[in-house]
């Protein structure tokens, strides 16, 4: 996935937006897009030796770990623990996500194989154009598109005097 995920975590998580912290939700957008981050070390010190997916911050379980310690500090400093909780939530759709036409390991360290729904053929010269005439990539713009609608109505409902 390359464009969708803010947008797609967005959709997700609007519904339960009233019911977090500001900060919270925020976290969890910022959650959908942090593990993508790896793509600095891909392209300035890898010099793209091995795919980013590989990389640790493609891994569900350091997500799954996060949360479960977001959850645990709740008791202690709640507002500190859901949103670290919500951050990893963002990164888990993100992982989620590049499940459908990316390879994540989900079983990682245990089972080694990752997992993908669907394969995107080299249909082109470049893989990047491969992937932007893909299905797939249709999706990712009807995902984006429809965020939009839903966060410019959220806007004007606000807006709408009561």
């Amino acid at each position: 996935m390359f464009i969708g995920h803010l947008p797609a975590a967005y959709l997700a998580l609007k519904p339960f937006q009233r019911h977090l912290p500001p900060m919270a939700f925020g976290a969890a957008l910022v959650g959908s897009v942090l593990p993508d981050v790896d793509m600095l070390w891909f392209y300035l010190i890898d010099d793209r030796a091995h795919h980013h997916h590989a990389y640790l911050t493609h891994r569900p379980v350091l997500w799954m770990q996060l949360w479960l310690l977001g959850m645990l500090l709740r008791r202690f400093a709640p507002r500190l623990g859901i949103i670290l909780a919500m951050l990893a939530t963002g990164a888990l759709i993100h992982m989620l996500l590049d499940s459908i036409a990316g390879a994540i390991h989900w079983g990682w360290p245990v089972a080694g194989a990752p997992i993908t729904l669907v394969e995107v053929q080299p249909t082109h010269d470049h893989w990047i154009k491969s992937f932007l005439s893909h299905w797939t990539f249709k999706v990712e713009i009807a995902i984006c598109l429809l965020a939009a609608l839903v966060w410019w109505r959220s806007r004007a409902q606000r807006r709408r005097p009561v």
